[in-house]
């Protein structure tokens, strides 16, 4: 983490001899001495302003020859040798300094950012917290010992040593990021952005800060917004460039305007910047190139925990063929749950990576001779596309977490069905050759304990309720203004949206509905709630709205098996054709729209057409539970299959380069 900290310079110049003297009376050095120290100390001050620490160091320690007991000059030495980079030497010059004068606020200070920028976060503490009793005004103090705080995950001690920064300065932009910062950790980015807007006012040019209000839009479910600041963030060469860059290429896929062709472009140029210089030149495996034998697959993941990815991987583990397949899990996310102790059950080897840095996870995998490596994160949070680029499996592929491109040279193949791509309709987004199962490309686990599917709200209420219970980051302006189309097409009828956060984001959704025409008591927003409960809440719904381009997922199964019909809208790439994927596979074609008017359409039918949209609550769950996207072994298989050709292939280009 990137900490906006100045050093306290130290440098309350002496401008008369005369104070110069009041000074001198208690030092056993001849006056002159003082004065000739005093001024090779303001000599030294303006080199350093002037970008020569080196040659400051030399007056600093002139003076210190001439008055070995003064606390500055070995301070001011301490700080042009942090200048030159040489953190080590700088520290113990800063000990010296108190050494000669114990309490001295500047060099605690300074002490305390050596010690916060080595990760030594308890020592830094304690030298800010000194720091600041001896300097009680110094607003650079508290900011330091705020900055200690939050990386002891002191959240509430940084909040406090901030806000007393901003007491005694308060135009400091730097308080007023690393407050923002704070605040996000701390799940509040609707305050945070209000904190980051004013310290852009500061810090007009500041990456970090565009990076920061990025990520609080985004947590805020305003991903338009947020991909307009991280756009600019890294414009600015924003700090963890390449965290920030993959964050906004899974963000782009919410954005409507961003086209297939511009998706794909940003993802090349991604793992070109980024990946490229890892590519391996004349790869060398130990595995035996023989298409029969028993193949070792590794799936990378951060998610093998309570997480919809689980959802969806657990029957592929659970029938796995373990005479033909070993099944390796490398676990990317500390985190472990009930549903990590049961992944864990179904694998044959299970090695968590999460503190393992890039390279080291690459020698793990090459140490097990992973014969087949699945990425099953793609570009969204915990993903380690950073391994995949170094090649440590002679085959490797991307599937399940992510519709789309990863971008990587290195990625063999996107598993996937014809569906979410149709023959000639998505290859020319992809770097990977696409691999299309034969029905669906997802298969989720056996749904337990399921709340019944209750009568039509339409019956009790008297108006239809249309209803979205997707995450909010996959809501724009498009799919809002089409929203609000359909309500004013539709006079008796009100719109429920689902895990809206409050404040900001209520906000902007409502004026774009208002704006539409559509009056505030016809549509309600509703917090996130428990998973049984949100099950429950979706039977309060007459008609689901998909969202697009970013289509639900997990989100539609669990609304039609509870029986609410869903409507979606066929994109023109992956991620914009899940729903496609979903009722197809449920022979429901006739609830996927071709445009925005026929997906009006179609929901206008339904509406006026109370009794199909019973037999649809009536049917839909049993559809769903027998149908081929909750068939476990059928899957499982035609994956292996898929699995086995990619084999074959490899073994086969072996072969030819013999």
């Amino acid at each position: 983490m990137k900490h906006l900290l100045n050093r306290l310079l130290g440098r309350n110049k002496l401008e008369t001899v005369e104070t110069s003297y009041s000074q001198a009376v208690s030092q056993p050095q001849p006056l002159h001495h003082h004065i000739e120290a005093e001024r090779l100390i303001v000599e030294g001050n303006t080199l350093e302003d002037a970008g020569q620490p080196a040659a400051a160091e030399v007056h600093y320690r002139k003076a210190l020859e001439l008055q070995p007991n003064f606390a500055r000059a070995a301070l001011n030495i301490g700080n042009a040798l942090s200048a030159q980079g040489k953190r080590q030497e700088a520290a113990i010059s800063y000990q010296d300094a108190l050494r000669l004068e114990p309490g001295y606020g500047a060099a605690h200070a300074n002490l305390g950012k050596i010690y916060l920028d080595q990760g030594r976060y308890q020592q830094a503490v304690e030298h800010y917290a000194a720091a600041v009793q001896a300097l009680p005004h110094s607003a650079d103090a508290l900011a330091g010992l705020g900055c200690a705080m939050e990386e002891l995950q002191r959240y509430s001690e940084a909040l406090e040593a901030y806000h007393r920064a901003l007491v005694i300065q308060p135009d400091f932009a730097g308080a007023k990021l690393n407050l923002g910062r704070t605040l996000i950790l701390l799940n509040q980015p609707d305050t945070a952005v209000d904190y980051l807007e004013e310290a852009l006012v500061g810090m007009p040019d500041n990456g970090l800060i565009y990076a920061l209000i990025g990520q609080a839009m985004g947590n805020l479910c305003l991903t338009q917004q947020a991909v307009l600041y991280q756009r600019r963030a890294l414009e600015l060469n924003a700090p963890k460039e390449a965290l920030l860059a993959h964050i906004l290429l899974f963000n782009l896929n919410h954005v409507p305007d961003c086209t297939p062709e511009e998706l794909f472009t940003a993802h090349r140029d991604y793992a070109q910047r980024y990946c490229s210089m890892l590519y391996p030149q004349n790869l060398k495996y130990k595995n035996t190139p023989d298409p029969g034998r028993r193949l070792k697959i590794g799936y990378v993941s951060g998610d093998f925990r309570e997480h919809p990815v689980s959802r969806f991987i657990e029957p592929v583990f659970a029938h796995h063929d373990p005479a033909n397949f070993e099944v390796h899990a490398f676990y990317n996310y500390h985190l472990r749950d009930e549903v990590t102790a049961r992944l864990k059950d179904l694998v044959t080897g299970w090695h968590p990576i999460w503190n393992k840095d890039d390279a080291a996870v690459a020698d793990l995998i090459r140490s097990f001779e992973i014969d087949i490596l699945i990425d099953l994160s793609g570009h969204t949070e915990n993903q380690r596309l950073l391994v995949f680029a170094r090649k440590p499996a002679p085959v490797q592929a991307a599937w399940l977490g992510y519709l789309g491109t990863t971008g990587l040279a290195t990625m063999d193949y996107r598993i996937c069905d014809a569906y979410t791509d149709p023959p000639d309709l998505t290859e020319r987004f992809h770097t990977e050759k696409l691999m299309r199962l034969p029905a669906c490309q997802w298969c989720h686990m056996p749904y337990a304990d399921l709340p019944p599917v209750s009568q039509s709200p339409f019956v009790r209420n008297g108006y239809l309720t249309l209803g979205s219970f997707n995450k909010a980051t996959k809501l724009n302006d498009q799919v809002l203004r089409l929203w609000a189309e359909i309500l004013n097409a539709i006079p008796k009828s009100r719109l429920m949206i689902a895990s809206v956060p409050k404040g900001r984001t209520e906000e902007y959704f409502a004026a774009i509905l208002e704006k539409a025409g559509v009056a505030r008591n016809r549509f309600e927003f509703m917090s996130r709630i428990a998973y049984r409960d949100y099950l429950a809440s979706l039977t309060t719904v007459d008609i689901a709205l998909d969202p697009f381009p970013y289509n639900g997922g997990t989100t539609t199964l669990d609304t039609l098996v509870m029986g609410v019909p869903l409507v979606t809208l066929a994109g023109d790439h992956s991620i914009a054709r899940g729903g496609v994927s979903l009722l197809s596979n449920l022979g429901l074609t006739e609830l996927i729209a071709d445009t925005t008017q026929d997906y009006l359409e179609i929901v206008r039918q339904l509406a006026e057409d109370p009794d199909r949209l019973a037999a649809l609550r009536g049917s839909l769950r049993e559809r769903v539970l027998t149908s081929s996207l909750m068939d476990g072994p059928r899957f499982t298989h035609h994956l292996e299959t898929l699995y086995r050709q990619m084999w074959h292939g490899w073994c086969a280009s072996k072969m030819e380069s013999l």
